[in-house]
């Protein structure tokens, strides 16, 4: 629905000018599409985002209402504080603690916690440990408590050693200063040198001036705008195509495994990993 507000051509002569608080969640909402949304309903006071699950009772970290807590500031990317009365850490792969500013997964505790699965013991003692709910989400928090999502664990890459966030390579190419992309979704695929590497692939839609510019076009900038600006590993070696559609579930939630699979049975079909680029 927000992606929708912000893009479609159709609503460019819709009066939005009584709205003034708008509120996003269920799934990630990129910084670009938030800042059209604002930009489209110029007189919003108020644009409210926040973090949960349903095993904790929906919310967990929201964005305070501006002047309530004034030690918070709104910040890029800022999800929000943690709710009164949880407790959260950040934790590395190896469980321990994370340092400021450092993504590591979230851990969450308090009396909105669910209490496990039903009738699923295998998944409580993996989710459910010592009290703390492990949500497989990334987070990093600041000095101020300021939460920040960074991306799913499951979905982060490991490319060459380093830790690549497909969310932070899908916000770069949303941002990209022609704006040649409408949406996004960025995925690991099978690499060339080793037979377990998995390398960052693109699949956008296009923009009405991405359109006009033509797909060769915009996977050659979108590939160039990614190498100058993110580092070697976030590169989009897997490639870049072009969909009319990017599969999402009916919260909002990017479906990579579906492109993924798509993408691996062409090659498979073809006997050889192919790039659109």
């Amino acid at each position: 629905m927000a992606h929708q507000l912000a893009t479609s051509p159709k609503l460019a002569k819709v009066d939005l000018s009584r709205l003034r608080s708008m509120n996003s969640g269920a799934a990630y909402l990129p910084p670009e599409i938030r800042e059209r949304l604002i930009k489209r309903a110029e007189n919003i006071s108020h644009f409210g985002e926040g973090y949960g699950m349903s095993e904790c009772t929906v919310a967990a970290v929201v964005q305070p209402f501006p002047g309530t807590i004034p030690s918070v500031t709104e910040a890029p990317g800022f999800t929000g504080v943690l709710l009164p009365s949880m407790k959260a850490r950040v934790v590395r792969e190896d469980g321990s603690d994370a340092g400021w500013d450092e993504p590591g997964e979230l851990l969450i505790c308090g009396d909105n916690i669910a209490l496990g699965y039903h009738k699923n013991e295998k998944a409580t003692r993996e989710t459910f440990v010592n009290g703390w709910l492990h949500t497989g989400d990334r987070f990093r928090v600041d000095r101020h408590g300021r939460f920040f999502y960074c991306d799913r664990a499951k979905d982060t890459l490991k490319v060459s050693g380093t830790q690549v966030s497909p969310v932070e390579i899908e916000d770069t190419i949303l941002a990209h200063p022609e704006g040649l992309a409408s949406d996004v979704a960025v995925a690991g695929v099978p690499g060339a040198r080793m037979l377990d590497e998995r390398v960052p692939r693109a699949w956008v839609t296009l923009s009405l001036h991405g359109k006009r510019k033509g797909e060769r076009y915009v996977a050659k900038a979108l590939d160039e705008w990614v190498r100058t600006t993110l580092s070697r590993p976030k590169w989009l070696r897997g490639g870049v195509q072009v969909i009319d559609e990017i599969p999402k579930s009916p919260t909002g939630k990017v479906l990579r495994r579906k492109l993924q699979e798509a993408y691996e049975a062409a090659a498979l079909k073809d006997g050889r990993v192919r790039s659109k680029l």
